[in-house]
C-alpha cells in the first residue's frame, strides 16, 4: 500500500466499478462529468494507473450523457483491485474502506481525497446574506454505512459536521464552515481542478472570518 494506491482506491469507490461479462471480459471502469472533470479523468487518473500499476489507460468522451470515462479489460489488474477489497458488480452494499488503507493515517486521508474528487464537492449557501458565500464540503453515496466509516475517520482528524439521508437512495456527509475548509486544505486537499478551485474560492473569500476580522460563522 502507498498514498497513490490509497487515492486510486478512493476514486474507484466513488465513481468506479469492476464488472465481468458472460464473454469472460474483466472490466475496470471509472467516469465523471465531461465538462467539470475533464482534466481529472483525462490526465490525473491515467497517471495514477500508470504510477501505481504501470498500466497505460486512455480516457474517452461521450456527448450523451456528457461523461468522460476510462474503461479497459485487464484480468490481472481487475483481481488485484478486488483483492484490495473493491467489490465486483453492484458495489454499494459492499463498499468499505480497505483494511490496508486503515493501517496508516496518510493512507486514510489519501483515500478520502480520491473519494472527494469523484463523489464530493464544495457548495456555497447564503446564510441570511444576499449571495452564497458560506462553504460546505459534501460527499454523497448510496451506502450510508460506507459514508459513516468515512465520517468517523474525519472526526478523528478534527473535522465536524453531519451525516444524513438525501432522498430515497442517497446519504450525504456535510462538513460546514471555513474551519473545515482550512483543515481540509491542510490535511487532505484535492487532485481535481473542479474541487481545488472551489476550496481556494472559499479559503480566499473576504468573508472568511479566518482571513478577516468580520464576525461571521466559523
Amino acid at each position: 500500500m502507498n498514498v497513490k494506491l490509497a487515492e486510486l482506491l478512493g476514486m474507484m469507490c466513488g465513481d468506479g466499478c469492476l464488472s465481468k461479462t458472460q464473454q469472460g471480459k474483466h472490466f475496470v471502469y471509472c467516469s465523471g462529468n465531461r465538462l467539470k472533470d475533464k482534466e481529472y479523468f483525462g490526465n490525473y487518473v491515467p497517471n495514477l494507473f500508470l504510477t501505481v500499476f504501470g498500466k497505460t489507460v486512455v480516457a474517452h468522451e461521450r456527448e450523451t450523457p456528457k461523461i468522460i470515462y476510462i474503461k479497459f479489460s485487464d484480468k490481472q489488474l481487475f483481481y488485484a483491485l478486488h483483492e484490495l477489497e473493491l467489490p465486483i458488480g453492484t458495489k454499494y452494499e459492499q463498499l468499505k474502506i480497505p483494511q490496508l488503507v486503515l493501517e496508516k493515517e496518510e493512507y486514510k486521508l489519501a483515500f478520502i481525497r480520491g473519494l472527494f474528487d469523484t463523489d464530493g464537492c464544495v457548495v456555497f449557501s447564503k446564510q441570511h446574506r444576499g449571495f452564497p458565500y458560506y462553504p460546505r464540503i459534501e460527499i454523497t453515496s448510496k451506502s450510508h454505512r460506507f459514508l459513516l466509516s468515512v465520517f468517523n475517520v474525519l472526526l478523528e482528524h478534527g473535522f465536524f459536521g453531519s451525516l444524513s439521508n438525501k432522498g430515497k437512495n442517497y446519504s450525504r456527509l456535510e462538513l460546514p464552515g471555513f474551519k473545515n475548509i482550512e483543515r481540509w486544505q491542510s490535511f487532505i486537499g484535492s487532485s481535481n481542478e473542479r474541487n481545488l478551485s472551489q476550496l481556494e474560492q472559499a479559503n480566499k473569500s473576504y468573508l472568511n472570518p479566518l482571513k478577516s476580522p468580520k464576525n461571521l460563522p466559523p
